[in-house]
């Protein structure tokens, strides 16, 4: 069978692959921190001042207009998929969510059931969508973040392909990130994955090194990866700098991969 996000083979009966599955489930895990992102911007809203036509102040215009718009948006679809996706698949066991979290976990919990089904792609693809909309009007630090090289293909006047040398970048908390030279838009979630699996030359405590998995989408519970270790099956590297043991985030993602899905 074909992934129907991203069209690489996968298993069958499985209309995810397990690339997308993970992003998937990591997009449903960042519920709360996108929630605490939107509330934490509506909390720090100022009054930007007017100037009425005689010279004296006006009522002032809150700033960021659009952050209550998308979180409730956000949160009101949330909850409709939730009740959608229980009625399909529970519908003798029916639900009331009385929060975002609520039916953020009932979704999470139902996405191994929801990869068996044709609606996960469009589902997944909303909720990125409206976690993409609420993150984009949120306060952002000024400081961005390099992500590697774009190289992204070009085909220029004399027909010969090159590929761009410029920085991606983007803000901590973007799911998206634009190229410095050609402005070419980066899905950053594959970037992170794809730094973490290659990172072996970071060396950290286990616990750390899983809290930075988890963050970017990852489901590794510590208690599992401290088993790997005790069994043997992920061993400890030494950091040249600081003289300290540790783990590598690319030692275990290489672990998490090798064990079967259905055991995950």
């Amino acid at each position: 069978m074909i992934c129907l996000i991203c069209e690489y083979s996968t298993a069958q009966g499985l209309h995810l692959c397990i690339h997308c599955d993970t992003r998937f489930r990591a997009v449903l895990d960042r519920v709360p921190a996108t929630l605490r992102t939107a509330q934490a911007t509506l909390a720090n809203q100022g009054v930007q001042p007017r100037v009425g036509s005689a010279g004296t102040s006006a009522p002032g215009a809150p700033l960021n207009l659009d952050m209550a718009e998308r979180l409730g948006e956000y949160e009101r679809r949330l909850t409709e998929l939730a009740h959608w996706v229980n009625g399909r698949e529970e519908p003798k066991h029916l639900r009331i969510f009385t929060t975002t979290f609520h039916a953020a976990e009932y979704l999470r919990a139902m996405a191994h059931h929801m990869r068996k089904r044709e609606y996960v792609a469009d589902l997944y693809q909303e909720l990125r969508d409206l976690e993409r909309r609420v993150i984009s009007a949120a306060d952002r630090p000024i400081q961005k973040r390099p992500l590697g090289e774009c190289g992204a293909l070009d085909l220029d006047e004399h027909g010969t392909v090159t590929k761009c040398a410029g920085t991606v970048e983007g803000h901590e908390t973007a799911t998206i990130g634009r190229c410095k030279e050609c402005h070419r838009e980066h899905d950053l979630t594959d970037r992170i994955t794809e730094r973490f699996a290659q990172a072996w030359h970071h060396v950290a405590p286990l616990s750390v090194v899983v809290k930075a998995l988890n963050a970017a989408g990852y489901p590794i519970k510590y208690e599992r990866a401290k088993k790997w270790a005790q069994r043997g099956k992920l061993a400890p590297r030494c950091d040249v700098k600081t003289r300290q043991e540790g783990h590598s985030p690319a030692d275990v993602v290489l672990v998490l991969k090798s064990i079967p899905l259905h055991k995950w």
